[in-house]
Order: structure tokens, then sequence, then C-alpha cells
């Protein structure tokens, strides 16, 4: 009894599907390990003559291994696409597909759903996995392979800070007793007229608040030096707390979602532009599409037409997908530099290579 079009299409369906996972598993684990021997034996001096010993070897490559991941699954999704639909082609079945009466853009549907699960693991990659394993391999480099103390027991010496309503002169700052030493204060009001100023041999921060040690307090009204007073212990209830100088050494690939949005927030609060770090945030989703997008656009070199050369048809799918970092970079930059609106900056660049996807498909015969 001959099967009906929709069972003739769901086996179709899982039959790719298959061999789309089975071939975007191959891709990731070649070109995932590319990068880490290449990576690994460009920094492999330095971490030999660190006397890591294996531990340490595994333990660098363990870390490098999310932003592999986040470098290598936009080309491994792409080339799965290509590779799926293109050794069918080259065997003639999608024409055995066409033939039978079935709408070959209908097979689509398990390799979108799979590279929707792509999406969202370059998602957390981007949001969340690769700020962490970069601040923990930053330490790594620093304190096993440098030989430096870690960053925790470093202390900040001699920097300025503008805070809410409030700039910083800061002799030392030693994170691991949240202690500044050598303080001192300018406070002002709404319209940025100074008010107060206070300095102070010490402040430690108490959990909620500050305790200054050792200090006075000098108050004015209207441009002019009112009174004076010392004390030798006070509270102040300032917006200001120890992560807020925290960040002044941490570098934007080591923050992760929620901590870029608290510092835009802080930067903006502050009057500070925070035009870098919405640029870096909006680029970590933008990027995280790129691999439906290119997959799209892989699916419709295979698909515009009936007989095709593989590797002149990677090549193809290759050269585009270069083409899209090279512009996606610029555009970025743009962004990053001002001179371009931050969404625009970082969205527009999907907008041709999802036009020529869209293009192609609509050429494949159905």
């Amino acid at each position: 009894m001959e099967r009906s079009p929709i069972l003739r299409a769901r086996i179709l369906e899982k039959y790719i599907g298959r061999e789309f996972l089975k071939i975007l598993i191959i891709c990731l684990a070649a070109f995932l390990s590319i990068f880490l021997l290449v990576d690994f034996f460009e920094r492999i001096d330095r971490l030999v003559n660190a006397d890591l010993g294996l531990g340490g070897f595994f333990s660098y490559i363990l870390l490098r291994v999310p932003f592999a991941l986040s470098q290598v699954l936009t080309p491994s999704v792409m080339l799965g696409a290509i590779l799926t639909f293109g050794l069918l082609a080259r065997v003639h079945e999608t024409m055995a597909i066409r033939t039978s009466g079935l709408d070959i853009l209908r097979l689509l549907r398990p390799v979108i759903f799979l590279t929707s699960l792509v999406i969202l693991a370059g998602l957390a990659l981007n949001l969340y996995l690769v700020p962490w394993s970069q601040a923990r391999l930053g330490s790594f480099w620093e304190t096993r392979v440098q030989k430096k103390p870690p960053s925790s027991l470093l202390a900040l010496e001699h920097f300025w800070y503008k805070g809410d309503r409030a700039i910083y002169n800061i002799v030392l700052f030693r994170k691991d007793t949240q202690t500044l030493e050598g303080v001192q204060i300018y406070l002002f009001d709404q319209q940025f007229h100074l008010t107060q100023v206070v300095t102070a041999k010490q402040a430690q921060w108490q959990g909620t608040s500050w305790r200054f040690y050792n200090g006075s307090i000098q108050r004015f009204e209207a441009g002019a030096s009112k009174d004076w007073e010392n004390f030798a212990e006070r509270d102040f209830d300032l917006t200001e707390k120890p992560e807020d100088f925290g960040f002044l050494e941490k570098k934007i690939n080591e923050m992760d979602l929620t901590e870029l949005w608290n510092y835009v927030d802080r930067l903006e609060r502050d009057g500070y532009k925070a035009t870098l770090y919405e640029v870096e945030i909006h680029s970590r989703f933008s990027l995280a599409l790129s691999p439906f997008l290119l997959a799209m656009l892989g699916l419709g070199l295979a698909l515009s037409q009936e007989k095709l050369y593989l590797p002149a048809l990677v090549a193809a799918g290759l050269g585009l997908m270069f083409l899209y970092w090279l512009v996606f970079g610029l555009s970025v930059s743009m962004g990053q530099a001002g001179r371009w609106p931050v969404l625009w900056a970082v969205w527009w660049p999907h907008l041709p290579f999802g036009l020529l996807a869209g293009c192609l498909l609509s050429r494949a015969s159905r």
C-alpha cells in the first residue's frame, strides 16, 4: 500500500534531521579541535616554562572551550546545512523528493529546529559562559603562568572615580578587606554645586554603608565654605559600593549580561556615555542569531540549483560567511565609535544576507 505524502514527509524529515545532526557534530568536533590545537601550540612555550604539568594544561584547554565553541558554532551550522543537502543533491535524492510531489522546503523544518537549539546554546555561551571562562582564564594566566598574585589580593592605587553626585580621590583600595585608604570625596547637589568635602584616613565597608575613621567634613553653601567638622568615626550612606570600584579593572569580555546592564546603568547614572557597553550587549544577542541566518543562506545555496559542484558550493558558503563577519565587524566598529546608532550598527548586517537567503530559497524548485 502506498504511503501518504504526509507520512513520507515525516520519514524524510527524520532522515534529514539525523543526517544534519550527524554532520553538525562532526563539523563541531573538527573545528573545535583545530581551534584548540592551534591556540594551545601558540602558547605552549609559555605553558611549558610555567611548569604547569598535565593538570594545568588540561585546565587551560577546558577554560578555553567555551570561547572556542562560540567561535565555531556558526561555521559548523552553515557547513552542516550545505553538506546535508549538497550530498543529497549529488546522489539525486533532492530530485527524487521533488518528483514525488513533496515540497522540499518543508523538509527544512528539522534543520530549523536544530539550528534554533544552537541559537539557545549560543546565547548561553555569549551572555554567561564565555565571560565566566574568560575571567577565570585571565586569572589562570596571571597566577599560574605569569606567577602574579591573585587579582583579588591586589590593591588599586591613586585613582579618581566619579560616582552618583560624588567624585572620589582614593590613595588605596584594598579589595581583600574592602577598605579605602586616604579618601577624599567631593559631594554635589542635583545642580552639581559642591556641598561637602569629606576627608578621612580610612573608610571600611560595613555591608550597607561606609564607616569613615579620623576625618573631617567641610560644608559649602553658595560656593563658599560654611563650616568645618572633625570626627573620629562616622557612617556615610553612599551610593557607591566596593564592587563599583572593582569594575574599574574588569574587562568588558569578562562581564556577563547582568554585570554589563548594571555597569551601563551606573555609567548613565554618573553622566558617562555607555555606547561601548551597549554595543557589546546587542552584539552578543545579534551574534547568537548568526547560525540561523547563515544556515538559511547555506540551504539556499544548496537548493537553488539542481546541478552543483560540492567543493565550489562549500567555498561559496564559507566566502559569504567571511563577508558577513567582515560587514558585521565594520558595522560594530562604527557603532562603538558613536557614528551609527547602536541598534542600527549591530542589527542591520542581518538584513542584506537575510534577503539573499530568502531569494535563494525562493528559487528552490518545489
